[in-house]
């Protein structure tokens, strides 16, 4: 089984993570739940434990790995860090994360952070939900940071994202549209600071923000795992899976409708879940138009096979948010190569009848009249071929 999401990916866990702070804070006006009536994933309990606690896991496990060289084709960037602050990273005395704009809008800054992380820090163990990971993460000493920011942005403005108060200009894109930046924290340990400042970095050629919108991919991680380049995928006419209680699925079901809406999700991805009650709403809506929604969990499946765990996690949100829609499971092929290298969640695409992939690709989760407008269109495309 290719890897969907790579371990690294920190920006997908903290967009999760982050989103469900904010959804926490809402409180239901009426707490006693109706017949049919779709609820909250606080309600569904997708980061509860069957012994009735909150999920946990380690955030110092999602710092990026020491590598002999950073290759970031997306930003047009390479760098090598030095033999100490790689020893450092891999005794997780510092941790490097990353860090971008909205994925979703036009791309104003990406970079990679590197933080100083104390023993308690390190070996912290928060809860999924809530704001725990924040917590952790703005506790961190930030160290220094390289990266891109859009041309001509202020050094006070860069300052405030980089948490830095020094920055050296390391060099211009090759279209000319950003400006590369090393910047480090004079407060922070001295030493750590000095050997940052030993970093070799390279300018290249920058290839075209993927459709996904996120830029922190680095090229290691994406071998055999990208997505958008491969030409195979472009089409599901030859699927066949199975949903998450056993029932078939296959490209056949796609003839019933004139678009099928592929909502990618894992379990454990709170903005995810979260929207599930809007698609609920948006299918029962739409599905007159000949519009259908499916939910592909990607969990479900990892390198050892089945995951029972996230197959029972996907059973009881299915269950308590009153899915109106098949969660389906990975298929061997993931799905023709379309599901490999996703590296934000929730992620949508569309399906015609004839089991061709079309239109845009959307990251993030959306309302549900956002998810109608966005239909709309996508209808309106295909009927006017």
């Amino acid at each position: 089984m290719k890897k969907i999401v790579s371990r690294g990916a920190c920006l997908l866990l903290a967009l999760c993570l982050s989103l469900s702070a904010v959804g926490c804070q809402k409180s239901n006006e009426n707490n006693k739940i109706k017949e049919g009536q779709s609820i909250s994933s606080e309600e569904a309990g997708m980061s509860i434990n069957p012994d009735g606690k909150n999920e946990t896991f380690k955030p110092s496990d999602y710092t990026l790995e020491a590598k002999e060289e950073y290759v970031y084709e997306y930003l047009g960037l390479k760098f090598k860090l030095s033999d100490k602050v790689k020893k450092y990273m891999t005794d997780k005395k510092i941790g490097m994360l990353d860090d971008q704009s909205p994925i979703d809008k036009e791309l104003k800054y990406a970079i990679l952070t590197f933080e100083k992380m104390t023993e308690e820090q390190k070996n912290a163990v928060i809860e999924k939900m809530g704001d725990g990971y924040e917590k952790w993460k703005n506790g961190l000493e930030r160290i220094g940071t390289i990266g891109m920011f859009e041309k001509n942005m202020s050094e006070e403005k860069i300052s405030e994202i980089t948490k830095c108060d020094t920055h050296t200009k390391i060099g211009v894109s090759r279209d000319g549209a950003y400006d590369y930046y090393l910047s480090t924290n004079s407060k922070a340990e001295s030493s750590l600071v000095e050997e940052f400042k030993n970093t070799e970095s390279e300018i290249i050629d920058k290839k075209e923000r993927p459709e996904n919108g996120f830029v922190l991919s680095e090229k290691t991680d994406l071998e055999n795992t990208e997505a958008f380049s491969k030409d195979s995928v472009k089409d599901l006419r030859n699927l066949s899976t199975k949903d998450i209680n056993g029932k078939n699925f296959s490209s056949k079901d796609f003839e019933k409708y004139d678009l099928t809406m592929v909502n990618v999700f894992a379990t454990w991805c709170t903005a995810c879940v979260k929207e599930i009650p809007d698609l609920v709403e948006v299918q029962n809506e739409m599905k007159s138009k000949g519009v259908n929604i499916v939910g592909v969990v990607t969990d479900t499946v990892d390198d050892k096979g089945e995951n029972k765990e996230a197959i029972e996690k996907s059973k009881l949100i299915f269950e308590k948010t009153k899915a109106s829609y098949p969660f389906l499971m990975p298929d061997k092929t993931n799905f023709n190569g379309r599901l490999n290298g996703i590296q934000a969640m929730p992620e949508t695409f569309f399906v015609d009848k004839n089991g061709n992939i079309v239109g845009d690709t959307y990251s993030g989760a959306k309302s549900a009249k956002e998810w109608k407008q966005v239909i709309e269109k996508e209808l309106a495309k295909i009927n006017n071929k």
